[in-house]
């Protein structure tokens, strides 16, 4: 049996992601048992997350499987170390692989300091089914090359770090099977907040041709659709077997491909499959026309990465648009009806006390109901973490990938000035109704 850990979080959960529902489909169609962990099990006596982390790693010994498959985000890194120790305790001889964005980018580093034993780079599904056919063949651990040949993944072999051949992204994406819904509890999630009722998620392609500084982009740049029939027959199923009526579209830019998008929205209209969405998008990709048609297909909010309402910082960024075509899009899904959350960032490259000035102000008359705002954390395997100099800025590093970025102007203390500044007149103005989507700091500062 192979189990695959998201999250995790405490009951009710409400976002799902898409790797482990597809990793686990792909597998159950080669005939393995998977298993998928996205809930800590029941545990109203405590939020202490080292307790839940062991009451976890108990139910997954529970469950005996032979390999233990976890998606890491570097914000969670110390998290799920120690989850993985707590498992490796239990689980002597499990095969334990990390996958996801901090696995992609810190193979060697997660492999020399925890207790994986491997890391899957890329997109996963032929990855894992070709490990979990290794496993089944029983030559794990019996002999040192037993992992040779698996494209997209790193593993330790004698004190060294074997990387093997890249992966190539899933060429077919019709060719994968629906995501398995069944193992995530669907008919128990919460509701969604931005919808207000239980959702799903779901992708009408994979990749993004961006380029930009800030982003892993884990999918390649190489765009692969699915049918857009194939993108309805998902959402009748959940709809049919789940009971599920919203769907959150995962997509990195809805209406990236306009022809592809557009004829998603009329599959949709066609067949009528009771859903309410969302999606994300930027720049004036979604023109009139489209948003039209998205509002008669049942979207109801669209998530905007705006960024920035400073040409010069979304051009060193490698954002790929300006503001005005912000707006333009923007304007484009008003006059549809469409209610959006444009998201900005400070402390881009290029960022100054006048960025953040014009960014203020696009974000106060951009037309949105609400907006959100950020403060820029580095990552690991994006451009500005690897040439942080090429974008003119400074990345001060903390002892587990914790970061911040400091422009030629704007060291960290007046970045946090500024951008305290920033969210608190948009809140004053209306624009801004929560706090700071993210405001890192740290006790090593």
């Amino acid at each position: 049996m192979i189990a695959l850990i998201a999250g995790p979080s405490k009951p009710p959960r409400f976002v799902q992601g898409l790797g482990l529902p597809y990793l686990a489909a792909v597998l159950e169609e080669a005939g393995f048992e998977a298993r998928i962990f996205d809930l800590y099990p029941p545990s109203p006596d405590t939020d202490d997350l080292a307790v839940l982390d062991e009451r976890l790693a108990g139910a997954i010994a529970d469950a005996q499987p032979e390999i233990v498959g976890m998606t890491i985000h570097t914000p969670a890194i110390v998290e799920r170390v120690r989850l993985a120790r707590l498992i490796r305790e239990r689980l002597p001889d499990a095969l334990l692989v990390a996958g996801g964005h901090h696995p992609g980018a810190e193979p060697e580093d997660l492999l020399r300091n925890s207790d994986f034993d491997l890391c899957a780079i890329g997109e996963g599904e032929e990855t894992l089914v070709e490990i979990a056919q290794r496993v089944a063949g029983r030559s794990r651990r019996r002999t040192t090359g037993w992992l040779e040949g698996i494209k997209g993944i790193a593993y330790a072999c004698d004190d060294e770090i074997v990387r093997g051949a890249p992966r190539t992204g899933v060429a077919d994406l019709d060719s994968l099977p629906m995501q398995a819904h069944h193992l995530l509890g669907l008919p128990d999630y919460a509701p969604h907040p931005h919808l207000g009722i239980p959702s799903t998620g779901l992708l009408t392609y994979r990749g993004c041709p961006q380029r930009c500084a800030f982003c892993l982009n884990p999918q390649g740049h190489r765009v692969r659709q699915r049918s857009p029939s194939l993108v309805v027959d998902e959402m009748e199923r959940v709809v049919r077997e789940f009971g599920v009526h919203g769907v959150n579209v995962y997509d990195n830019l809805f209406g990236l491909d306009r022809a592809h998008s557009m004829a998603v929205c009329e599959e949709i209209i066609r067949r009528g499959p009771e859903v309410i969405w969302d999606c994300w998008t930027a720049g004036d990709l979604i023109d009139p026309e489209l948003a039209e048609r998205m509002k008669a297909a049942g979207c109801i909010r669209v998530g905007f990465g705006a960024e920035s309402g400073d040409d010069e910082v979304l051009a060193k960024s490698h954002r790929g648009f300006t503001a005005a075509q912000h707006q333009a899009g923007l304007d484009a899904l008003h006059v549809a009806g469409l209610k959006t959350q444009p998201f900005f960032m400070i402390g881009l490259p290029g960022e100054s006390a006048a960025s953040i000035r014009r960014t203020v102000e696009v974000a106060k008359r951009c037309g949105a109901a609400e907006v959100a705002l950020s403060l820029l954390r580095p990552y690991p395997g994006t451009a500005l973490w690897q040439r942080p100099e090429a974008f003119g800025v400074r990345i001060v590093r903390g002892p587990n990938f914790e970061a911040y970025i400091e422009t030629g102007t704007l060291p960290r203390a007046a970045m946090l000035d500024c951008a305290q500044q920033a969210g608190e007149e948009l809140k004053r103005d209306g624009a801004m109704k929560g706090d700071f989507l993210r405001w890192d700091r740290y006790d090593w500062e």
